[in-house]
């Protein structure tokens, strides 16, 4: 018999217990970063579980966000009051599942409808599963009527040979280019080192600091320092620094990336600018360095994230589409798919245009898309 339970915090539960379910596709539901993650004075999370004679099936955290700090919603999801199921906020979101077909299939419908009495208990009237993978939205379609729409992209190096010289390969055309972003980097006196994260958080914090700046996306001193802090207590011996020096080994910048069973996460990356010498600093930091790095650890696959697909895709990512799903409470049985189709490929050509590659054509076919 199964039980769904509903618990304040992920130190309820063991680590080991629910990392079980947590495949290389999912740091971002990883129990060291969901720990992390908990801030009570910006959101609520909440964590469901359903288990059976002691086995966990199926697992996801939730948030519920007071207006104040509630992030944008997509179009999809406007016209609802939300609790946000998954990742918090723009990460990899897929379900967590366990057991055969037939089995995490009966405890995907047992976690849905245990997401929807808590959220029916706290007020909302919809729940959102924003940033869901392609095979976790046409999971969830072939159970419950689902309001869906394109959100993004992410970007993925799958590097399967594991070795910097098969990533070479990997590029084609472009490798001239990348060979020699590499060159000029080494010509300019710079090299890279590592190091833990919790030995590089006071230097790290003011050049991330910097680079917010550059861009638009200005966070306090303090902020940055505290959240670096608080990943360096949950996730040190999971994290690597890629310290850019020059050759007195001066700090000029750094790149904090994570790896995660077979993947490498890329997260946030800081320069001092006045420092930096036109010599692809970033992506040797962000992309060269640690495909090097991932060859020594056997890792083969390079997670980047969102936004600025072109010089990912330039530097041998794959594109991978990510939804919004919105499903309105009180919940309904039945499989069901709903999408603006029109908004939706004008969106896939958006980033089609704007990467130029990089997009497997069958999986964005996006009119194929059916519940499972």
């Amino acid at each position: 018999m199964t039980e769904t339970r509903h618990l304040t915090s992920i130190g309820d539960i063991a680590r080991d217990t629910w990392d079980s379910l947590v495949p290389a596709s999912c740091f971002y539901q990883s129990h060291g970063w969901l720990a992390g993650q908990e801030r009570p004075d910006f959101a609520a999370a909440t964590y469901t579980v359903v288990s059976s004679d002691g086995r966990l099936l199926a697992a996801t955290p939730s948030y519920d966000f007071p207006a104040k700090n509630a992030p944008p919603l997509p179009p999809v999801a406007a016209d609802r009051a939300v609790l946000r199921v998954g990742t918090r906020t723009g990460y990899h979101n897929e379900f967590l599942l366990a057991g055969a077909e037939a089995e995490r299939r009966a405890a995907l419908t047992e976690l849905v409808e245990g997401l929807a009495e808590h959220a029916a208990r706290l007020g909302r009237d919809a729940l959102l599963f924003d940033f869901l993978t392609t095979d976790s939205l046409r999971s969830l379609a072939a159970l419950f009527p689902v309001r869906a729409q394109l959100r993004s992209a992410e970007a993925v190096i799958h590097n399967e040979e594991g070795t910097f010289e098969s990533y070479r390969r990997l590029l084609g055309h472009n490798v001239r280019k990348r060979d020699y972003e590499v060159r000029k980097f080494e010509q300019a006196g710079l090299s890279l080192a590592t190091a833990p994260l919790s030995e590089c958080v006071d230097e790290l914090a003011p050049l991330i600091g910097q680079t917010m700046d550059r861009y638009d996306a200005s966070l306090d001193l303090a902020e940055i320092r505290a959240f670096l802090k608080v990943q360096a207590e949950h996730l040190d011996g999971l994290s690597t620094v890629f310290r850019v020096v020059d050759e007195e080994g001066g700090l000029v910048g750094g790149h904090v990336a994570f790896a995660w069973r077979e993947m490498l996460y890329a997260r946030v990356a800081g320069f001092d600018y006045t420092r930096t010498r036109g010599a692809y600093e970033y992506f040797n930091a962000v992309y060269y360095g640690p495909l090097r790095h991932m060859e020594r650890r056997r890792l083969d696959t390079l997670h980047l994230g969102l936004s600025a697909v072109e010089a990912k895709v330039r530097r041998g990512a794959r594109l991978h589409p990510v939804w919004a799903a919105v499903l309105p409470l009180p919940l309904v049985r039945g499989a069901g798919l709903t999408r603006d189709t029109a908004a939706d490929q004008a969106l896939a050509d958006s980033l089609r245009a704007e990467a130029g590659g990089g997009m497997d054509e069958a999986e964005w076919e996006l009119g194929r898309i059916t519940p499972l």
